[in-house]
């Protein structure tokens, strides 16, 4: 590696996702890798004539995000039907086949698709395909071997049209190997939400005596994921109520384990809207990695979702709506996702519901003793997210030898007072050294 820097990054705002706060200094990237981290100030060292300096003073910097529950599909068929004036419907197989295998819309949707990302400061998600991706690996094959991809792109199987899919996981894995493209195991919805009374919880619902009005399989969801940790995959499975997290929690101990008691296989549990924070002591214990959704307060307003809970679970077991808190406390490793399209990621926004417990009609924090701290949020984004994909040791911090996926915003996510935070935005993008956004 050569003693000189490509690019170097200068700011008094280096959140590296390994100390607890941000610090001054200054990152030099070489050949696509992290090659220094220096704290202090810049002293004008391993510069050439060749080497692009980014001035970033007070401008937070800090590795790529990663959005590790994504439904790129989905998104595709919903801007496609409002692009041709067709209702908006759910996303059936069918037109999804249809859809993924219209090469015309979308080959240049997707491009475009992580052109937004990055100018999100995203580097790499998890992505949800229904069955066998209907096509679109073919697709994503085509870009990979071309150098097209600005996105670090794990996928998931979420088994429709038929049951788990082991043949076709294996053949994907062996497949997709490389620091781009990945196969990432399996995905199940279990139950639904709280305000469809279809989020399955431990005490019934104050309108409706039901604990929950869907009925879930909870034995085919446990032959499902040992079938898939036996053959070396994860699980990745959605869960609302307190019930369904205290069951997918159940599901997964069966699961192999590493002589120190965690998964061998790192399973997940999607969403923790409304928890039992003691079922997060086992969550923690054997590792089960959480993905939350910072930004979901962003879709209400204060006053219909508090008396959506007062009706639905009161606002005494409402206590225990997003307790992110309780999770980090037992040990869980948080990461992030946006359900997209459900919501698009935007790293300042989540910040302001997540650490501020905000709802984007109010200034009056909901649950605030759930909230996360500024730091513990931006490491979910990072370093969760890596370690979600098991990709920790390339990705996820700013240290040296690892991939040079960084984002740099346009003001500072820690002095930023939360009530401008969502004004910031993202300003350059780096993957692997290139920069793929710049504001």
């Amino acid at each position: 590696m050569s003693k000189y820097a490509d690019t170097i990054i200068i700011s008094d705002s280096i959140f590296d996702s390994v100390a607890e706060f941000p610090y001054k200094g200054f990152i030099c990237i070489t050949d696509g890798l992290i090659s220094n981290i220096i704290k202090g100030e810049y002293t004008g060292n391993y510069k050439n004539e060749n080497t692009v300096v980014i001035e970033a003073t007070g401008m937070t910097v800090m590795a790529g995000a990663i959005d590790v529950h994504c439904f790129f599909a989905g998104y595709a068929l919903e801007q496609y039907q409002k692009l041709n004036n067709k209702p908006l419907t759910e996303p059936t197989p069918d037109l999804l086949k249809e859809i993924l295998n219209n090469r015309e819309y979308i080959i240049p949707f997707f491009k475009n698709h992580m052109k937004m990302l990055n100018s999100k400061g995203i580097t790499a998600v998890k992505e949800m395909g229904f069955d066998d991706y209907y096509g679109f690996t073919t697709i994503l094959e085509e870009l990979e071997k071309s150098n097209e991809l600005s996105v670090r792109f794990h996928f998931m199987s979420q088994p429709m049209e038929s049951a788990i899919n082991i043949p076709y996981g294996i053949s994907m894995r062996k497949k997709f190997s490389s620091d781009f493209v990945k196969f990432s195991g399996f995905n199940m919805m279990t139950d639904g939400s709280v305000s469809d009374n279809c989020a399955e919880i431990k005490e019934p619902y104050l309108d409706m005596d039901t604990c929950c009005m869907q009925d879930i399989n909870w034995d085919q969801i446990k032959a499902d994921v040992l079938l898939a940790d036996e053959n070396g995959f994860r699980y990745s499975l959605h869960a609302q109520g307190d019930a369904a997290i205290h069951n997918a929690i159940e599901v997964l101990d069966n699961c192999q384990k590493t002589p120190d008691g965690k998964l061998k296989n790192r399973h997940a549990i999607t969403d923790l809207e409304f928890s039992d924070a003691s079922d997060f002591v086992k969550m923690g214990n054997i590792g089960i990695v959480g993905e939350i959704y910072p930004q979901i307060q962003s879709l209400a307003h204060r006053k219909d979702k508090l008396e959506m809970i007062d009706t639905k679970i009161g606002l005494d077991r409402g206590q225990n709506y997003w307790n992110r808190r309780s999770a980090l406390d037992a040990g869980v490793t948080l990461s992030c996702g946006t359900d997209l399209p459900l919501l698009i990621d935007d790293i300042p926004e989540s910040i302001y519901h997540a650490v501020g417990g905000l709802f984007p009609d109010s200034d009056l924090p909901f649950n605030q003793s759930n909230m996360i701290s500024r730091a513990e949020l931006l490491k979910a984004w990072t370093y969760g997210g890596a370690y979600n994909l098991s990709i920790e040791k390339k990705a996820g911090s700013l240290e040296v030898g690892k991939f040079a996926d960084l984002v740099i915003f346009d003001g500072d996510l820690f002095r930023t007072d939360i009530n401008s935070i969502k004004n910031i935005k993202v300003k350059y993008t780096y993957l692997a050294g290139n920069l793929v956004f710049q504001n």
